[in-house]
């Protein structure tokens, strides 16, 4: 298991976007920050650049008493590594170096990104949040909308930005669904972009992310939190035509007034986006620019380290489970979770599916800290609902059904299998059941390890014993490998020095 990086300094971005003017702190691991305080303010800088190329008194106003009090909280924070950055609505109007000028009277150093750097902060997120990622990446802001392409942890040298933000999409909508579909296709035309064929579209934005709430809730999905969220191309077709339309039933309480306002003409874009490009996949991104900015600023190494493990260690040191722990139990395990991997590049041998299993022995063990009530229940709602950076639904699945059958518990409950397959879902029950025989064995001591060996073949699972672990083999021990033998359609065996037989089944 790769170590992950912590830090005790908080880091702040500042991003003053054409909509909103947004101050986010974070601490926890450098790999996968964990926000401690997120706050926004409505400021519409751009709702008049159409009109008249300026940001209006009123924006102005709004947006430098939002950052002067941001300034404050910093400082109150002693919060010293802070980005702050400008977008399209100080790039595109005329008074933008004058709003800028007043931002660095509160002490602020803002930067203004050109399209280029906005789509390529983008693009660094979703590399961020989804290792390997490949194919187009679509930024939706306030005042403009960036693709960038990206293959395998590369960004493109070249993305194009086009004046399709949120702020701007009701007056080009406001015609009609024709003259808007061939301005969308001619800026695409115009800008050269032909990428993305076949490919992920990897989708960022506040709209978007309502959007992919909305359609979770009409899905009845299982699963609440967008990120990672993954539709095939003709569904998500259908559902954003219906969203465009304005036909949003039973609005998901969660989005924002202001978010479902915006709904339909977030809907409309990505339906053409979605005819243009012809993705073979849409895939919602809650990481964006804020987060690209800060996975952007990493060491090489720190880069390198796989988010999810990251985001569950940080959560796990919070009650006491250090990676090191779930490093030595997943090694004990190995020998009855590793057996090689599917064509997909799945399986307990693949290198997806080890990170997973960490990850997932990794909450299984901080479930064991919490509320015995309580710790079954908590521990799934974990897996199913909580932000794990680097885990896609597949793993959400095979997550909870590790720490259920952690806990002693059989059958798959209905969400499951929404999420994973069948077979998926099997190995699941096996990691878990085998972190119970390895944590009630050693009696959640991972120092005591050593003190007995787990070996498998086809045929049969053997728990060696060493002289001082003969102590440790007791009823509940002798009823979990039971367990884990009897699913994994395997005798077992529990030898002692010398191979002496102790118990068999």
């Amino acid at each position: 298991m790769i170590g992950i990086s912590h830090s005790s300094e908080k880091r702040a971005i500042i991003d003053i976007g054409s909509n909103t003017v947004r101050l986010v702190i974070y601490n926890g691991p450098l790999r996968a920050p964990v926000v401690m305080l997120n706050e926004k303010v409505n400021a519409r800088l751009g709702r008049d650049l159409d009109r008249n190329g300026t940001l209006s008194e009123k924006a102005l106003k709004t947006a430098l008493g939002a950052l002067e009090r941001f300034s404050r909280l910093l400082a109150l924070h002693k919060v010293r590594d802070v980005d702050c950055v400008a977008t399209a609505a100080a790039r595109d109007a005329s008074n933008g170096p004058q709003f800028l000028e007043a931002v660095r009277g509160f002490g602020l150093s803002p930067r203004l990104l050109s399209g280029n750097e906005e789509a390529r902060a983008s693009a660094h997120a979703v590399i961020a949040a989804f290792p390997g990622a490949h194919g187009t990446v679509a930024d939706l802001g306030g005042g403009s909308l960036e693709l960038i392409g990206v293959e395998n942890g590369t960004i493109s040298p070249r993305g194009i930005t086009m004046p399709f933000g949120t702020l701007r999409l009701p007056g080009l909508r406001s015609n009609d669904a024709m003259a808007f579909s061939t301005v969308v296709h001619e800026r695409l035309k115009a800008n050269g972009w032909n990428g993305g064929r076949g490919e992920p579209l990897y989708i960022v934005g506040g709209s978007w992310r309502a959007l992919a709430q909305q359609a979770m809730r009409e899905l009845k999905w299982p699963v609440d939190d967008p990120h990672g969220f993954a539709l095939p191309a003709d569904d998500v077709l259908r559902i954003a035509r219906q969203f465009a339309k304005g036909r949003i039933e039973n609005p998901d309480p969660r989005v924002s007034s202001s978010r479902l306002a915006s709904l339909p003409d977030a809907a409309a874009l990505l339906t053409e986006l979605v005819i243009a490009l012809q993705p073979s996949e849409v895939v919602f991104s809650s990481w964006g620019l804020r987060e690209g900015l800060l996975y952007a600023q990493l060491e090489p190494d720190v880069q390198a380290e796989p988010p999810m493990l990251a985001s569950v260690a940080g959560f796990a040191l919070g009650v006491r489970v250090s990676a090191e722990e779930a490093v030595a139990v997943a090694k004990w395990t190995a020998p009855v979770c590793d057996d090689g991997e599917d064509s997909n590049g799945h399986g307990p041998g693949s290198e997806n599916d080890r990170i997973l299993r960490q990850a997932s022995t990794l909450l299984a063990l901080a479930a064991m800290r919490t509320e015995p009530n309580l710790r079954t229940e908590e521990a799934t709602t974990w897996a199913l609902r909580k932000r794990w950076i680097g885990l896609d639904m597949r793993g959400r699945g095979m997550m909870a059904m590790t720490v259920f059958a952690n806990a002693g518990l059989s059958g798959i409950p209905d969400p499951f299998d929404r999420l994973a397959t069948r077979a998926d879902l099997d190995r699941a029950i096996g990691w878990g059941l085998a972190i119970r025989l390895c944590r009630r064995l050693h009696g959640g001591c991972h120092t005591a390890l050593d003190l007995s060996q787990l070996a498998a073949t086809p045929e049969t699972i053997t728990l060696s014993l060493q002289e001082r672990g003969l102590p440790l083999f007791n009823p509940a021990a002798a009823k979990d490998i039971k367990a884990l033998g009897e699913w994994l359609g395997r005798s077992w065996r529990v030898l002692g020095p010398d191979n002496e037989l102790i118990a068999e089944g």
